[in-house]
């Protein structure tokens, strides 16, 4: 049987390297591909991108060389590019289309709040980390204290959370055919409510998987999202 493939998608400030243990864990039925954003990781020479088109456009070389079906793990803001991702492939008729979208630790779009007023992109240091706090996430005192890092650390947040703010303004009632598996650690700060609003985003099924943790539940949590993930692929084949 040919893998199946799975693009994972990093959350905002993050790296597809976020994803290593995961995708270690992975049987050999399914075929990883963890994706860096423009300006992360092997693409940290690209300038950020800080719309979701952008986001989505930097995206297509890399899912149009999959022949066929396959699934997306989008983490945080993640989650929300690969249904941004599902819908404009979908619009085109790629050959290549998701068919499960794992929306992990977030908001429904349709529930969501804007954090910003007005622009990330004229935010100031301290006022980017404040805000990534609430929002679920945070960042190592080492990088706080590293100047350079504390520099490049927040452009990014800067543009990751206009790609998110760009989403939510103009296509949070974007609507998929792909099953939505919504993913959540229990201790992270989205209601109940807003997690179940991922049904409005989709014409197919939503499914609702919790685990232990929190914003960052995927590192504690590796064996039980292998068996999300593979249990998925086995019943979309049988």
């Amino acid at each position: 049987m040919t893998p199946h493939p799975l693009v994972l998608l990093h959350h905002a400030g993050g790296s597809a390297a976020y994803f290593d243990p995961l995708v270690k864990a992975l049987p050999p039925e399914i075929a990883p591909l963890a994706v860096d954003l423009p300006g992360r990781g092997r693409r940290w020479r690209e300038t950020p991108v800080t719309t979701i088109d952008e986001a989505v456009d930097s995206l297509l070389e890399t899912v149009s060389a999959i022949d066929g079906p396959f699934s997306v793990f989008g983490h945080s803001l993640g989650a929300y590019v690969g249904l941004a991702l599902a819908a404009r492939l979908e619009e085109t008729g790629a050959r290549s289309q998701c068919v499960t979208l794992f929306a992990s630790a977030n908001s429904g779009p349709r529930g969501a709040v804007l954090p910003f007023e007005g622009s990330p992109l004229t935010t100031t240091d301290e006022e980017i980390f404040e805000i990534t706090a609430k929002s679920g996430g945070g960042l190592s005192q080492q990088i706080l204290d590293h100047p350079q890092l504390r520099r490049r650390t927040a452009d990014l947040l800067r543009a990751d959370f206009s790609v998110s703010q760009s989403f939510l303004s103009r296509q949070r009632r974007t609507v998929t055919e792909a099953d939505i598996v919504v993913c959540y650690g229990t201790d992270d700060i989205f209601t109940a409510e807003q997690l179940d609003q991922w049904r409005l985003n989709t014409t197919a099924s939503t499914e609702t998987r919790l685990f232990p943790g929190g914003h960052f539940y995927i590192e504690q949590n590796v064996p039980g999202l292998v068996e999300t993930i593979a249990g998925r692929q086995h019943a979309r084949v049988t």
